[in-house]
């Protein structure tokens, strides 16, 4: 599968409606389908990044880095997520009330004739809540109807210069708590402020998995030297945050 048929594949679904918008996340997965809607509709596709108190920065600013890669328009449209009570309580339908808040967005913002897309994929599981989302938007998933799995769409995704070709896998920053422990807008700062601080230290892939005052620093084998090195400034950023304290655990994927 080439990046040529995955835009031929768009551009018959888009048929008589003739645009398409994507729901561009900064990810590898919606960044190829982007580059593909580009290449299949030109002017007629635009990609959307929809962020909220959910949303890394570093995955706005991702985003920012492909769209301009790409050539495709590109519209960053903001929400609070936390303004849904069913996101907010945090139970495991969460994903669920949250894409359909991020579809819905989109559909304001572009109007109703758009065809959506969004980067879902062959290897992602079925069970996943944010799919019943997906379904009842009538959102094309083509990298999934095409089954195109994670190592192809790298490798198309650095055949077409992608700068987040090898971008390790992001998931919103609401997986860092336990479901049923109510999100609010400090502790999501807090796990970002953390977060954002150790991607600076060089940790492209680290979570902080908070414990009401503490907090719990999981990061890869090959970063234990950065934490050894950096242990006291970590901890101190976690107290000045508002945290009491963190540990560190060494996190296997």
């Amino acid at each position: 599968m080439s990046l040529a048929q995955l835009a031929t594949h768009i551009a018959e679904r888009a048929g008589g409606v003739g645009r398409a918008a994507v729901a561009l996340s900064g990810g590898v997965d919606s960044g190829l389908v982007a580059a593909a809607a580009h290449l299949a509709l030109g002017p007629r596709a635009v990609a959307c990044t929809v962020v909220s108190e959910l949303t890394p920065e570093r995955d706005r600013r991702r985003a920012a880095e492909v769209a301009e890669r790409i050539g495709i328009e590109h519209r960053v449209l903001e929400i609070s997520a936390l303004a849904v009570p069913e996101v907010r309580r945090n139970l495991p339908d969460r994903c669920y009330h949250c894409k359909c808040l991020v579809f819905q967005t989109m559909l304001d913002a572009l109007g109703a004739d758009y065809l959506l897309l969004d980067g879902t994929n062959a290897d992602d599981g079925a069970d996943r809540p944010g799919l019943k989302a997906v379904r009842e938007f009538q959102v094309l998933s083509p990298l999934a109807d095409l089954a195109m799995g994670k190592s192809h769409i790298r490798a198309l995704a650095f055949d077409a210069g992608l700068p987040n070709w090898e971008a390790p896998s992001e998931s919103c920053l609401a997986t860092r708590i336990p479901l049923g422990v109510e999100l609010t807008a400090e502790g999501l700062g807090r796990i970002a402020a953390l977060e954002s601080y150790l991607h600076t230290l060089g940790l492209n892939t680290v979570r902080v998995r908070p414990d009401n005052l503490m907090a719990t620093v999981e990061y890869l084998p090959q970063f234990s030297e950065i934490i050894t090195g950096n242990r006291d400034k970590i901890v101190a950023l976690a107290k000045k945050i508002g945290l009491q304290s963190c540990s560190f655990k060494e996190w296997v994927e």
